[in-house]
C-alpha cells in the first residue's frame, strides 16, 4: 500500500525543538499541537508582521532575535507560509543551516506543487528534507485534518504528531505529499468553483434558494464541502489562487494540458482580484448574493485575466 501506518521512531516529542517558519492561522494551530506533544516551538519575529506576534502567544512559541538563531536551537524546521513564499523561506535557512544541529531536518509544508518542492530540497542541500502537505482547515486540525508526509525521514516527524492529528505517510519520495495536496486541493476548490457559477446562475434565474435545497437533498456530501470552505473564501482567496497555480503547474508537469484545472485556477484569480466581503457566520446564499454584487464573471471583470 502507498499508506504506511505511523511507526515508532528514534525522535522524542519531549526533546525535539521545533522552529516554525511562520506563524500564521495553520502555523498557530501546528504549533498548538506540537506544544501539546512536548516539543518546544520557536521562531524569529523579524521582518514579520504584529498579526504574526499575536498568534505567537496562544500556543506559547518561543520567540528568538533572527532565523540564526532559531537555526541554532531547532532539529526540525517546519515551513508553512505563503505559497509564493516557500523558496524564500528555503533559501533563507540555507544561509544559516550550517549552525543547525546535527541531523535536523527541514520539513516543507507549504501548498506548492511537487515540482518546487524537489527544487527546494535541491536548494537545501546536505539538509534532510521531508515533504509536508495538510489538509483541511486550521481551526479543525485535530478533528478533520490530516497531515501528509514523504520522504527518508517522514516517519520521524510523523511521530511529533501522533495521537494528535491524522497522519499519512506516503513513502521516501519527496514531492508525493505535495501531489496529493494538489489532487485533494484542486478537488474540494473544483467543486466550490462549479458550485459558485451555478448558483450565480441560479441567483440571475430566480432559483436560488430551490437549488440550495436540492443540491442539499440529492448532493449531500458536496454540500459538506461547499459549506465549510465557501465562508472562508473572502479571506483566503489569493491564497487559494496561488495553490490553484500551483496545482496547474503540477498538471502541466505531468505532461498534460488541463481543460478543467485551468478553468478552476482562472475562477480563482477572479475570485481574487474581485472585491468581496461576507458577514460573519453568512450563510451559502448570502454569500453567493455578496460574490454576485462584487461582479463576479460579470463585464470588465470577467475578461481581466
Amino acid at each position: 500500500s502507498a499508506y504506511c501506518l505511523l511507526r515508532d521512531t528514534s525522535m522524542n516529542r519531549h526533546e525535539t525543538t521545533v522552529g516554525l517558519l511562520y506563524p500564521g492561522e495553520m502555523g498557530a494551530s501546528v504549533a498548538t499541537v506540537l506544544r501539546g506533544g512536548g516539543a518546544t516551538v520557536v521562531t524569529t519575529l523579524r521582518d514579520r508582521a504584529a498579526r504574526t506576534a499575536e498568534r505567537c502567544a496562544e500556543p506559547d512559541i518561543v520567540v528568538l532575535d533572527s532565523i540564526a538563531d532559531v537555526a541554532r536551537r531547532a532539529n526540525v524546521i517546519l515551513s508553512l507560509v505563503p505559497p509564493a513564499a516557500a523558496m524564500d523561506v528555503a533559501e533563507s535557512y540555507a544561509v544559516v543551516s550550517h549552525l543547525a544541529p546535527a541531523g535536523a531536518v527541514f520539513v516543507d509544508a507549504n501548498s506548492i506543487s511537487p515540482e518546487l518542492v524537489r527544487s527546494i530540497a535541491a536548494q537545501l542541500n546536505g539538509v534532510s528534507v521531508v515533504d509536508a502537505a495538510i489538509n483541511g482547515l486550521a481551526k479543525n486540525l485535530t478533528t478533520s485534518g490530516t497531515l501528509f508526509l514523504s520522504g527518508a525521514r517522514a516517519d520521524e516527524v510523523a511521530a511529533l504528531f501522533a495521537n494528535s492529528v491524522r497522519v499519512r505517510v506516503l513513502g521516501g519520495d519527496i514531492g508525493a505529499a505535495s501531489t496529493m495536496k494538489m489532487l485533494l486541493g484542486g478537488m474540494s476548490k473544483g467543486l466550490c468553483g462549479l458550485f459558485i457559477e451555478l448558483a450565480l446562475v441560479a441567483d440571475r434565474r430566480g432559483m436560488l434558494p430551490e437549488m440550495l435545497a436540492e443540491t442539499a437533498a440529492i448532493y449531500p456530501g458536496m454540500r459538506v464541502v461547499v459549506d465549510r470552505m465557501l465562508p472562508t473564501y473572502a479571506e483566503h482567496a489569493g491564497r487559494r489562487a496561488t495553490e490553484m497555480r500551483e496545482l496547474l503547474a503540477t498538471a502541466q508537469g505531468s505532461s498534460l494540458e488541463p481543460c478543467v484545472i485551468e478553468a478552476i485556477s482562472r475562477l480563482h484569480e477572479l475570485l481574487a482580484a474581485t472585491s468581496f466581503t461576507t458577514a460573519s457566520g453568512a450563510d451559502v446564499g448570502s454569500i453567493v448574493r455578496h460574490t454576485g454584487a462584487a461582479g463576479l464573471l460579470s463585464g470588465a471583470e470577467s475578461n481581466a485575466v
